[in-house]
């Protein structure tokens, strides 16, 4: 639910200090900890964690696979690329086999939005899996806090906000993207609308989200 409290309400439930200590509740410092935090961790991404080159076998090729849609809407934007190749796999027995794949390659305008999540696997057999991701989060503005509360020795607060979309990338307004990825929508029109929150915890060196 959409919380909108006007700015003047906003500044009434801070505690706003003059003598600039880290340990300050005010609007500046809350917001440089959303901020700070939303540089990190803001990014706005497809959320098709996966590792390229992405290899589609027949299986994955028939209508209604959802793989085969992402793919196929990446091409479509410009962002990836796809030709005929062939894999090798391993089988329950423990043999090599190969399989003939669809391969898809994120194109050099594609890499630009590619962004490396985790890797996974031990030892030589470590993968590195990425998303494509079309903007950054940033912090709006803030339309209500609560607390600081303390918890033992923790002190916390939650900050709500609203959110801007920084270097969004254009083809995040393609219409066969969006289809294929309608979460895209909702971030987009929620921009400047809708609330969230985000909880803080105080430390030695001032806020930092939790």
């Amino acid at each position: 639910m959409k919380i909108i409290v006007p700015h003047v309400m906003v500044l009434g439930t801070l505690l706003l200090a003059g003598c600039g200590s880290k340990s300050d509740v005010n609007v500046k410092d809350l917001s440089d900890a959303t901020n700070a935090y939303l540089a990190k961790k803001g990014q706005l991404c497809l959320g098709i964690s996966t590792k390229w080159p992405v290899d589609l076998q027949d299986s994955d090729q028939h209508a209604g696979s959802v793989k085969a849609s992402e793919m196929a809407a990446l091409e479509k934007a410009g962002l990836a690329r796809s030709q005929n190749a062939e894999a090798e796999y391993t089988t329950l027995s423990g043999r090599t086999a190969k399989a003939k794949v669809l391969r898809y390659e994120l194109t050099d305008e594609g890499k630009k939005f590619y962004r490396e999540k985790n890797v996974v696997g031990l030892g030589p057999n470590k993968e590195a899996l990425g998303d494509i991701c079309f903007g950054q989060q940033a912090l709006d503005r803030i339309t209500k806090t609560e607390g600081p509360t303390k918890f033992g020795d923790t002190t916390e607060a939650t900050v709500y906000y609203t959110y801007r979309i920084d270097n969004l990338a254009d083809w995040a307004n393609n219409p066969n993207i969006q289809k294929v990825f309608p979460g895209i929508i909702g971030t987009l029109n929620g921009a400047g609308k809708n609330t969230v929150s985000q909880a803080l915890v105080l430390t030695a060196q001032g806020w930092v989200a939790k």
